[in-house]
C-alpha cells in the first residue's frame, strides 16, 4: 500500500474510506495520520482528553488483514474518529463527565456512536473534551481546561461537544461524535465552522439505563463533520432500530440519497430571533445574507413569527430545571455507587449548575407539570408554523465566541444588546428543538471578525432527510471549506501559555 499523499485535513471520511477499500492507503496509515495530528495540534486547542492510540492501532491492523484477505468491509473502513467524553462512551475507555475524580472510570458498554461506527469498520482514536455533565454551551472544566477555538485560541470552541467540533475544524479527524441536550452538537459547530447534524429523537438510538425514558429534554447523539456528505455517510450508519431504546424509530432514511435532492419548491420561514432572543448584529447580518441563497435554489423564503408566548428567560429557566433533573440523577447514581463527587471535588462542580441541581431537588410535582406544559405550548406553536413551512431557518447562536476564562468555568455572555440572559444556555437558540424533538442542523453561514457564524435549519417532525437535503443544497451553492485553510497555517506555532493538561493515554 502507498503512503498517504494528501494531508489528512484535506481528506473527507468518504475519501478515506474509498482509499482504504481500494488499498491505496492502509487503515494503519489513516490511523497514524490522525495520531500525528493529535500530537501536533491538540496542544493548541485541547480538544482530545483521552488517547486510545493502542486500541486504534490494533483495530487498524486487524482491518488491514481483512482487506488483504479480500473480505467485505464497512462503509467507514479506516476512517478515524473521536467520541465525546460525556454521555457518549466506548466500552473499556474512561468516561469522566469532565471531573478529575472520574478520570479512571471505565465505560461498561458502548453507546450508539462508537458502537455503530466501529461496526462499520471505523476506528476510534480517543475521546474529546466537554463541559462538566454537559451543562452549558461552552467547553471548559477544572479537570481538563477549556477547548480553544481553532480560529483564535483565546476564545472558546463552544459546547458542550466543543472538543469534537474543534478537532474536526482543525483537521485532526474528518468526523467526531457529539451529544446534544440543549444544542451541544450545533453550538460548537456554529463557533468552529463545522456541520453539526442533530437527528430526530430515536433516529440514532441512545439506550439509557437505568431510566430508559430519561428524566430530561430530548437527547440526541450525532456527528460533527466538515462536509454534509460525510454527515450523511455517518448517519446512514448511526440510524436503525434498537430494541433497548423505547424511542427508537423503525424506518430508515436515505441520507446519502438526500444529498442531491435539492429544495426547489420548499417553503423556508426565516426568523432572526424567534421573537424573543437578543442577537448580536454581526450574527443577524451574516445569517440574513445567507438565508436568501435558498431562494436562488428554488425555495420560497418568508419571514416567520413563531408566536412564542414566553420570554427567553422563562424558556431558559425551564430548560435548566428540566435538564438539572438528569444531572441530579447522575450525581445521585454516582453517590450510590460509592463516588460522592459533591464531597470529593466540590470545587470542580460549576456553581450555576449546582444551583439548578438544588432547584431540581426542591421542585414540587406542580412545578414539574408546569414546565412540561410550557414545553407543550412551544411544541404546539412550532407545529402550527410547520403546517405552512417546510423549514425554519435562524441563527444557531445569538452571539459570537467568548474568551476563555482561567478558572475552568468559561460561560457565555450574561447580556446581549443590553438584555440580561442566562450565561449557561440563554444565548443558544438551539435548545428549542430539545423542547420539541424536531431535526435540525447548524452549518457555516459566513464569517465575521475572523470567526464562523452558524445558521440553523430546523425541519418538520421526523423530516431528517429534508434537513440533510437543504444543508447539502446550501453547501453546494455557498461552500465554506476554504475557511479551514487558515487553520492549517495557524497550527504551526503553539500559542504562548496554551499547553493543556496532559491527556490520558490508553
Amino acid at each position: 500500500m502507498n503512503n498517504i499523499t494528501e494531508d489528512l485535513d484535506q481528506l473527507s471520511a468518504l475519501k478515506i474510506s474509498a482509499l482504504v477499500k481500494s488499498k491505496e492507503i492502509s487503515p494503519r496509515e489513516s490511523v497514524e495520520a490522525a495520531i500525528k495530528k493529535i500530537q501536533d495540534r491538540n496542544p493548541l486547542i485541547n480538544a482530545v482528553v483521552f488517547q486510545g492510540f493502542q486500541d486504534a492501532r490494533d483495530r487498524a491492523q486487524l482491518l488491514e488483514k481483512r482487506i488483504m484477505a479480500g473480505e467485505d468491509v464497512g462503509s467507514l473502513a479506516g476512517v478515524p474518529t473521536l467520541t465525546k467524553d460525556t454521555f457518549s462512551a466506548k466500552e473499556g475507555w474512561p468516561t469522566s463527565s469532565g471531573l478529575s475524580v472520574l478520570r479512571d472510570r471505565r465505560a461498561t458498554k458502548s453507546t450508539n456512536y462508537p458502537r455503530r461506527f466501529e461496526a462499520a469498520d471505523g476506528i476510534l482514536v480517543g475521546t474529546t473534551n466537554s463541559a462538566v455533565f454537559g451543562f452549558r454551551g461552552t467547553t471548559d472544566s477544572k479537570a481538563f481546561g477549556p477547548t480553544r477555538n481553532p480560529f483564535d485560541h483565546e476564545f472558546n470552541a463552544g459546547g458542550s461537544s466543543g472538543g469534537s467540533a474543534a478537532a474536526v475544524a482543525a483537521g485532526i479527524v474528518p468526523v467526531a461524535g457529539a451529544t446534544d441536550v440543549g444544542g451541544s452538537i450545533r453550538i460548537p459547530s456554529a463557533w468552529c465552522g463545522t456541520f453539526g447534524f442533530q437527528p430526530s429523537p430515536g433516529r440514532a438510538p441512545f439506550p439509557a439505563s437505568p431510566n430508559a425514558f430519561g428524566p430530561s429534554m430530548y437527547f440526541f447523539e450525532g456527528p460533527i463533520t466538515r462536509t454534509v456528505a460525510d454527515s450523511a455517510l455517518v448517519m446512514d450508519v448511526l440510524q436503525g432500530f434498537d430494541r433497548m431504546d423505547p424511542m427508537a424509530l423503525t424506518g430508515r432514511v436515505d441520507f446519502r440519497g438526500a444529498l442531491g435532492a435539492g429544495i426547489k419548491g420548499k417553503r423556508v420561514g426565516f426568523t432572526k430571533d424567534f421573537g424573543i432572543f437578543p442577537v448580536q448584529r454581526e450574527v443577524t447580518d451574516a445569517v440574513s445574507r445567507a438565508v436568501w441563497i435558498f431562494e436562488d435554489l428554488g425555495a420560497q423564503v418568508d419571514l416567520v413569527d413563531v408566536g412564542l408566548p414566553y420570554s427567553q428567560g422563562q424558556l431558559s429557566d425551564v430548560w435548566s430545571r428540566v435538564t438539572a433533573l438528569g444531572t441530579m440523577a447522575a450525581l445521585d447514581a454516582l453517590k450510590a455507587s460509592g463516588t460522592d463527587v459533591e464531597q470529593t471535588c466540590p470545587d470542580e462542580l460549576p456553581g450555576k449548575m449546582m444551583h439548578w441541581v438544588e432547584t431540581a431537588r426542591a421542585m414540587s410535582t406542580r412545578q414539574l407539570i408546569a414546565d412540561q406544559i410550557v414545553r407543550s405550548v412551544v411544541f404546539e406553536k412550532f407545529a402550527a408554523v410547520f403546517e405552512e413551512f417546510d423549514f425554519i431557518v435562524s441563527p444557531t447562536l445569538a452571539c459570537m465566541p467568548v474568551k476563555n476564562s482561567d478558572d475552568g468555568f468559561t460561560e457565555g455572555p450574561s447580556e446581549i444588546n443590553g438584555e440580561a440572559i442566562d450565561p449557561l444556555i440563554g444565548w443558544c437558540m438551539t435548545y428549542l428543538t430539545n423542547f420539541i424533538g424536531h431535526p435540525s442542523a447548524s452549518l457555516p453561514a459566513g464569517m465575521s471578525g475572523g470567526f464562523p457564524v452558524g445558521m440553523q435549519i430546523m425541519g418538520r417532525r421526523n423530516a431528517d432527510r429534508d434537513v440533510m437535503a437543504a444543508s447539502a443544497a446550501f453547501e453546494a451553492a455557498s461552500p465554506w471549506h476554504g475557511m479551514y485553510d487558515v487553520l492549517t497555517a495557524s497550527s504551526k506555532s503553539v500559542t504562548a501559555g496554551a499547553v493543556p493538561l496532559q491527556p490520558r493515554i490508553g
